[in-house]
């Protein structure tokens, strides 16, 4: 819990980079890199090694999750599609729904199957990235926003 409370302090500051096509595409590097190394966690605790979640992992997770809200809100601003910043919102709200998954008192079970939902919600987004920047380079959509929402709106 403690290293939750952590990222949370991290969430005052402000971020370096705006939303954008770019944010996007560092966004899905970064997707990339977290599931590779999700994956070799999840190999080590297959292999019977003790599951040890670094703080800095846990601070990663953190930032790809806010990074994600962020890109849902330019998605937003933008009037573009509102499929693509419910993904967003989404991938925002699984990521801190793992990361307290990955701090519960529960047991390596609990954990490890919190492992296997951030391995899949990282490569889902390497998919979503690429879409994301392919809307940066289109100037205006036209989506319905009043009437549209998203399942995983928790506000």
């Amino acid at each position: 819990m403690k290293r939750l409370f952590a990222c949370l302090a991290f969430a005052a500051l402000p971020l370096s980079a705006q939303a954008s096509g770019d944010l996007a595409r560092q966004w899905g590097q970064e997707a990339s890199r977290l599931s590779e190394q999700t994956s070799e966690m999840i190999f080590a605790v297959d292999r019977g090694q003790p599951l040890e979640i670094s703080e800095t992992y846990t601070l990663d997770v953190y930032r790809f999750g806010r990074t994600s809200a962020d890109l849902a809100r330019w998605i937003d601003s933008a009037n573009g599609p509102n499929d693509l910043s419910c993904l967003f919102r989404g991938m925002a709200a699984e990521s801190e729904d793992q990361l307290m998954a990955l701090e519960s008192p529960e047991g390596q079970q609990t954990r490890t199957e919190s492992l296997n939902r951030l391995a899949s919600l990282f490569s889902d987004a390497e998919l979503v990235a690429v879409a994301a920047q392919r809307r940066a380079s289109i100037k205006q959509m036209k989506a319905n926003q009043e009437t549209s929402q998203c399942a995983v709106d928790r506000w």
